[in-house]
């Protein structure tokens, strides 16, 4: 029996793009020249599909960057400018967003697994279906941020995120 159109097919999932380090310096300084030019020069980070597991990207500026469905386990991103980032379905379990600046950004279907949270500024943005389960918001600040349909959010892990 032969298949007609794409309904039938199962969808391929795309392949992780590995991200050697030069490459990655290379987008994260072009990103820095787009931002400082609004948007004259340089070019948005585009890391959507990146293989970026284990990775210190700390303290990077990655505002508005596009790290959709990106592999980010284990990295750390403490001190990150994650503002207005699209982290939409981005894997990091286990991965360290101390004091990140998370505002506006989309998170929605991100896993987020036993990440430390602690006293990153969540306000505003976008946790529809994450998967926080085991992660820590310590001091957090979730006020304004889209909560609905969260995973795996205790009342202990809420209890000392600031809401207000």
């Amino acid at each position: 029996m032969q298949r007609h159109g794409s309904k039938n097919r199962p969808k391929a999932r795309p392949v992780l793009r590995e991200m050697p380090l030069d490459q990655l310096e290379r987008v994260l300084a072009n990103h820095r020249a787009w931002l400082e030019s609004d948007g004259r020069s340089g070019e948005r980070a585009n890391l959507s599909h990146a293989q970026l597991q284990g990775l210190s990207l700390w303290s990077a500026d990655l505002r508005e960057a596009d790290l959709s469905y990106a592999s980010l386990q284990g990295a750390d991103l403490d001190h990150a400018r994650l503002r207005g980032a699209n982290l939409r379905h981005a894997k990091m379990a286990g991965a360290s967003l101390w004091r990140a600046n998370l505002r506006d950004a989309d998170l929605s279907y991100a896993g987020l697994q036993g990440a430390k949270m602690d006293h990153a500024d969540l306000s505003g943005a976008n946790l529809h279906n994450a998967d926080l389960t085991g992660a820590s918001l310590w001091g957090a600040q979730v006020s304004g941020a889209l909560v609905e349909h969260v995973i795996g959010t205790t009342d202990e892990q809420l209890k000392n995120a600031h809401r207000a």
